[in-house]
């Protein structure tokens, strides 16, 4: 064989692989925001799941996942400040050991409070307040109420843009994310067995958004009022620095007559009182994750 036909064949395989690179699969979404366009999208409940895990006697995490999660989000990514997010979580069916769920939704002994959720737990439902995008363009705080247990308490969500395109299953405007947040249960009434089972619940959420027709979306009940408590005025905070002007600022628009700003290690008394602010931050930075008052 001649040097020709070598150099022929070699660019016929080059062109070959060439085209299978370009005729290979591509995912539909990408992580380039200006695929996102204005509008209502609704929750793809078919592909949005919360997990949740607690520590467990200082062993392990117990986690799990709940699902079947329903709402909206409106979003316009020329104002991403203004954007309005209103999903319901339903409690049960939880996924988890069976021994776990069984315990989760087991009724109260004797007509005493279940232990966590009881048999017929409610929905949780998350409405936001306010959102404060980051200047990197992908991500932002999501501030809002958080309705859990039949108590309604502020909570910050961390989350990520993860892509946006066209689902080529259903051909709607898709976007997703991903979140992560962190609540006490306490605050949510939920407090068997603390302290050896841990008061802190880690979120792990992933959420994909569906445009909505117009006209599709059905308007949604009223968000529940916060508690007496006014820790939900703390939220401009969070995410931002305790420092010394910002922690006058919290306690001003707060209204609170006492504050303890605290790590999740802080160790605190367990008296409540209603005109008390607590704020929990990180540890090592002091950035402000969540507020409540007790």
């Amino acid at each position: 064989m001649n040097r020709t036909a070598l150099g022929a064949g070699a660019i016929l395989a080059l062109a070959a692989a060439s085209l299978a690179v370009a005729q290979a699969p591509q995912k539909p979404g990408a992580a380039d925001p200006s695929r996102v366009t204005a509008g209502t999208y609704k929750v793809d409940a078919a592909h949005t799941l919360v997990g949740w895990s607690v520590d467990h006697f200082g062993f392990n995490d117990y986690f799990g996942l709940f699902g079947n999660v329903t709402g909206t989000l409106a979003i316009d990514p020329a104002n991403p400040s203004a954007a309005k997010l209103d999903v319901t979580i339903p409690i049960n069916p939880t996924v988890a050991s069976e021994g776990l769920r069984e315990h989760l939704l087991r009724p109260g002994k004797d007509g005493k409070p279940a232990d966590f959720f009881g048999a017929e737990p409610a929905p949780a439902r998350f409405v936001s307040t306010s959102v404060q995008p980051a200047a990197d363009g992908r991500s932002a705080y999501i501030l809002g109420n958080l309705t859990l247990n039949g108590r309604t308490n502020p909570v910050a969500i961390q989350a990520t843009f993860n892509g946006a395109g066209a689902n080529p299953m259903s051909k709607a405007e898709t976007i997703g994310f991903h979140g992560r947040a962190m609540i006490r249960r306490s605050d949510f009434g939920i407090n068997a067995a603390l302290p050896v089972v841990g008061d802190e619940v880690e979120l792990d959420i992933s959420a994909a958004f569906e445009k909505a027709a117009a006209g599709s979306t059905e308007p949604q009940p009223p968000a529940p009022a916060i508690q007496a408590c006014r820790a939900d005025r703390a939220q401009p905070w969070f995410g931002k620095a305790a420092t010394p002007e910002v922690r006058r600022a919290v306690e001003q628009a707060t209204g609170a007559k006492a504050a303890r700003w605290l790590y999740p290690d802080s160790v605190v008394t367990m008296d409540y009182r209603e005109d008390r602010l607590n704020v929990i931050m990180d540890k090592g930075t002091d950035i402000i994750r969540s507020a409540r008052c007790g």
